[in-house]
């Protein structure tokens, strides 16, 4: 955006198109997370509670794209990845 001013009909607009696309998708897939996970991002421009979606969907994401045995681990790895960004941002 040019001038950095945000329309909120904008924003709600884009989260509420990319939950459609989740709902498109159908099935419980990592897509369909992915799209969930970019219309929370979106959100939290109009609701500041909703940066924590991102993070979840994410995770969700990452636990639907890995066998049984792996997810455990590819979850914590994330997890630990957030927070390591986390840490960088209040520093």
């Amino acid at each position: 955006m040019d001038t950095g001013v945000f329309r909120m009909a904008v924003i709600r607009r884009a989260s509420l198109d990319a939950h459609a696309a989740a709902r498109e998708v159908g099935a419980d897939t990592p897509a369909r997370s992915a799209a969930r996970a970019a219309g929370q991002a979106v959100a939290t421009a109009h609701v500041r509670t909703h940066a924590v979606g991102p993070a979840l969907y994410a995770l969700q994401a990452i636990h639907r794209d890995s066998s049984p045995q792996d997810a455990a681990a590819a979850i914590a790895k994330e997890r630990d990845w957030q927070y390591q960004r986390l840490l960088e941002l209040v520093s």
